[in-house]
Order: structure tokens, then sequence, then C-alpha cells
């Protein structure tokens, strides 16, 4: 329980600000438009007609679902803020199926999955799977830690920013319709995220602490809109698809277990690259710092959750674990391969070497 005396006392100063950071919402884009006035039919065939070229294929799926979930999530970016809009909400959550199905069944390319029906063989699966697939030590990493330049690496702290600005949410909707182990580690991981009760503790407010130490707080929201690349957002939309599907929700814990395990290889990698820069301040350095001690243990949660749920997952429940999994590090590996290039293009920019943001 809270102490409800820190409901009143408990105001850190960065708390002033709203979050997420994101401009309101304007206008859909014409082409979102079209889809949404279109009939079943004519959805098909405008996806039909993007799929030879998987980049536009891939921009506006992704483009598309982050105006879908601004809408789930209930922000200012969303298109029916603090309104009602009964055609428009239908049409956005029926477009909302198609999209999804097409990402998860078309565009992303998921590798072949085992077939194991037995709970705990599954775990024993996942424990090594979690360790040594495509994502843990992708290229992206290596070169954050060795060769990023300066510049390229605040492109891709505002990146991590947006990728992580709704995480308590995320893991909010994954303990929907979770009982025993699974939904207490869950619970768990909530807990955390919220900062056991401590606002300055909540993972979000580390967030905070570095878009003020970059000053980012007024050129964000315009960085989101001008610059963000579509591709930047696979793997939240693609967990996002599986968190607000109920048939998904297994999927979405196996999706949230790979993703867990990559942090700590991941982050120390980010870190030797902000010291590397010059950008290893205690403010822009904290929230991979506090993950690298605090995801390792998570991950043993959601893995030991799944190990001895009561009653025992039924083999298609197991199935449906493990190809969250494996969606996850096709989501992963398409959004890293993007970033990678991205960030070395970043670097043959004229003064991207200066030690000024």
């Amino acid at each position: 329980m809270l102490n409800v005396n820190t409901l009143e006392t408990d105001r850190p100063a960065l708390q002033r600000h709203e979050w997420p950071p994101v401009a309101p919402f304007s206008a859909l884009s014409a082409e979102l438009r079209s889809f949404l006035d279109a009939d079943a039919g004519g959805r098909q065939e405008l996806l039909s007609g993007l799929r030879a070229d998987v980049e536009e294929h891939g921009k506006f799926i992704h483009d598309s679902l982050g105006v879908v979930y601004a809408y789930v999530y209930g922000y200012p970016d969303s298109p029916c803020y603090l309104r009602a809009d009964v055609a428009l909400e239908a049409a956005l959550l029926g477009a909302k199926l198609v999209l999804e199905e097409e990402l998860i069944e078309r565009w992303l390319p998921v590798q072949p999955i085992p077939h194991i029906e037995k709970q705990k063989d599954a775990v024993e699966y996942l424990r090594e799977f979690t360790k040594s697939n495509a994502g843990v030590y992708h290229e992206l990493f290596d070169y954050l830690r060795a060769e990023v330049t300066r510049q390229a690496m605040t492109d891709f702290l505002r990146l991590e920013v947006c990728r992580n600005e709704v995480v308590d949410d995320e893991v909010a909707l994954l303990i929907c319709g979770l009982q025993g182990n699974m939904k207490k580690v869950m619970v768990s991981n909530l807990w955390d995220e919220c900062g056991n009760g401590g606002l300055q503790r909540f993972h979000t407010y580390w967030l905070r602490r570095l878009i003020e130490r970059l000053d980012d707080w007024s050129f964000l929201p315009r960085y989101r809109e001008r610059e963000k690349p579509w591709f930047s957002a696979v793997t939240s939309n693609t967990f996002n698809a599986l968190l607000t599907r109920s048939g998904y929700k297994y999927r979405a814990y196996g999706s949230f277990m790979t993703t867990e395990a990559w942090v700590e290889p991941h982050f120390e990698r980010i870190l030797d690259g902000l010291a590397r820069v010059g950008l290893d301040d205690d403010d822009l350095a904290v929230y991979f710092q506090s993950h690298v001690k605090i995801d390792p243990h998570h991950t043993e949660e959601i893995l030991g959750g799944m190990n001895h749920q009561t009653p025992e997952l039924t083999p298609p429940e197991v199935a449906e674990v493990l190809r969250g999994a494996h969606l996850a590090v096709a989501a992963g590996v398409s959004q890293y391969d993007r970033v990678l290039r991205r960030l070395r293009a970043i670097a043959l920019r004229p003064g991207a070497h200066d030690r000024v943001t």
C-alpha cells in the first residue's frame, strides 16, 4: 500500500512536464484517410499494391498503426483525445485488425518456430532462445559501443525515448487476461516500472531526466513529427499488436520475455558508447544503468512464472508463447537493421563528429 501522505509530498521537479512528450493530434494523412474510407476489398487492394516494395509497405503499416495506437492509449496525439467519434473509432478499429494481420502474417520475416507441447520443455527452450537469438548481439549495438558518432548517438537516444515512453502502460495491458504466476510476475514488473510508488523512480521519470539533460522538451514533439523514421516503431507496434488483441495475450508474454532478456547485452553496449562519445552524464545514463541491474531479474521472473504456472498451459497456449518470442526477434532485427543504416548515414553528415549536441 502507498503512504497517502506521499500523494501530496511526492512532487519531483520534472513531473511538471506533460507525458508523453507528444504534439496534439492535427490530421490524418491522406493515405490513412483513404484506407479508413475504403471497404474490406478496397483495403486489401491498397495493401496488395504495396507488397512489392517492403519499405513502402512497412512505412504505410507502421505509420498507420502509430495513429491507431495513439488512439488506443488516449494521450493528446490521439485523433479522439477527450472526445468520442463513433464513426472514426469504428473505422480505426477495423483498420487496426487488418493492419495487424498484414504486419504479423505478411510483413515480418518470422523464422521457423519449433513444435513444443509441454510447458516445462518450452521454458527450457526459451531459456536458451532468449540468450542466443539474432536480436541479442545485433550489429547495431556493437556499432553503438565502438563507432557511433555523438550526433548519431543523440538521435538514437531520442528514438529510445519514443520507444519506451509508455512502457508502463504496455506492461499494464500485459497483465490483463493472465492469471496465477504469470500475472504475478507481470504485476511485479509493473510495480517496478512505476517506481515502487515513488515518482522519481518511475522508469519514465528516468527518461524525463534524459530529455531535460538534452534540453529536448520543446524539440522532441517536432522531432517525432518531422524526423523520427517509421521503422523505429517496428518493435513497439508489433508488441502493441499482440497486447491489444485478446487472442494474442500469450504471444505478448513470449514477446516481452524475449525483449527483457535483450536489455542487459544491449544496454551495456549503449552505456559504453555513451561514455566513448562523452554523453555519460548521470541523467543520460540512469535509464540504461538501472535496467542493466533490473531486467535480468525480471527475465528470470517471467521464465519462472511460466515454468511454475498452474494449471499448466495447454499445447496451443504454449505454441502462442513461442510464436510471440519469435515475433519479437523478427521485429527487433527488422528495426535494428534499419536503425543501423540510419545512424551510419547520420555519421556522414557535416559536423557529425562534433562533441556538441
